[in-house]
C-alpha cells in the first residue's frame, strides 16, 4: 500500500470535482461512500484510520477551509486529520449544544452527575448489531457524546461503544441531534 498521505492526496485528486459542486449534505454522502469503500479496500482498520482523516483534511483545504455553518459541514470537519478543522467543528457543535442543551431543561439547572472532558477519538459503535465508525466528542463516567457518519438512532436505542482503554461498553441513546448523540452507559458509577 502507498503511504497514507499519498493515498489521501490521490483520493482528493480523484474525488474533488464531484465534492466541490455538491452541497455540504451531498459532500457528506460522498464521503460516507468513500469511507465505506476504504473500510472494504484497506487491509487493516489502522490503515483506514490513517488515510480517511488525511483525505478529509485535503478536501477541506481544497475547498478553502470555509467557516462551519451547518451540521453536515461539522460532521465532515470533525473527521479531519487537522486539529484546526476538528476545533472548528467542535466550536459549531458546542454552539448548537448551548442553544438547547439536551441535559438542561429550559431555564433549569444542569443535571449532569459527572464532569465531562473533551476528547477527539475515532472509535466504533454498534447499533442494532451493525458496526459503524464514530467519533467520541466528550466523555464522562456516566456517558459520552458521539458523532456518526449517519443520522443518530432514536433515544432509547441500545448501543455498544468501543472506548479507549476500557473496551466495549453497553449504553443507551439519551438524545440526538442529526448525527450527534449522547449516550448513557448501562453501568453507572455509584458516586461522582
Amino acid at each position: 500500500m502507498m503511504k497514507p498521505d499519498e493515498l489521501a492526496q490521490d483520493l482528493a485528486n480523484l474525488w474533488f470535482s464531484a465534492i466541490a459542486v455538491a452541497s455540504w449534505e451531498g459532500r457528506l454522502k460522498v464521503l460516507k461512500q468513500i469511507d465505506a469503500q476504504l473500510l472494504d479496500d484497506l487491509e487493516t482498520r489502522s490503515d483506514h484510520e490513517a488515510v480517511l482523516p488525511r483525505f478529509v483534511a485535503a478536501v477541506i483545504e481544497r475547498l478553502g477551509f470555509p467557516p462551519v455553518e451547518n451540521r453536515f459541514q461539522a460532521e465532515i470537519y470533525a473527521r479531519s486529520a487537522r486539529e484546526d478543522h476538528r476545533d472548528a467543528a467542535n466550536v459549531w457543535l458546542q454552539g448548537v449544544a448551548t442553544d438547547t442543551p439536551p441535559h438542561t431543561a429550559p431555564g433549569g439547572p444542569d443535571r449532569r452527575r459527572f464532569a465531562r472532558r473533551d476528547v477527539d477519538v475515532i472509535s466504533e459503535i454498534w447499533v442494532h448489531e451493525r458496526r459503524s465508525p464514530c467519533q467520541l466528542l466528550n466523555l464522562s463516567l456516566g456517558g459520552v457524546r458521539v458523532t456518526l457518519w449517519e443520522p443518530a438512532p432514536d433515544p432509547g436505542t441500545p448501543v455498544r461503544l468501543a472506548l479507549p482503554d476500557e473496551g466495549l461498553r453497553e449504553a443507551t441513546v439519551v438524545f440526538r441531534d442529526g448525527a450527534v448523540m449522547g449516550v448513557r452507559f448501562s453501568e453507572q458509577p455509584a458516586t461522582a
